[in-house]
């Protein structure tokens, strides 16, 4: 997912909220310094919408 979003910009991947009234948000990709990580940024805020979908 990483280098998909690398390669296709930060709003190629975009994650719906669980609650169909609100609005989902972007994944973008992010780094601590050693490991890159996707997390989601709605309203230029990172948030954890990956974390509350279903394992399906």
């Amino acid at each position: 997912m990483v280098a998909f979003i690398e390669k296709n910009g930060n709003t190629s991947v975009w994650c719906p909220d669980r609650n169909p009234q609100l609005k989902g948000a972007w994944v973008h990709v992010h780094t601590n310094g050693r490991v890159k990580y996707v997390q989601t940024v709605a309203d230029s805020r990172k948030t954890d919408n990956l974390l509350a979908l279903p394992n399906r």
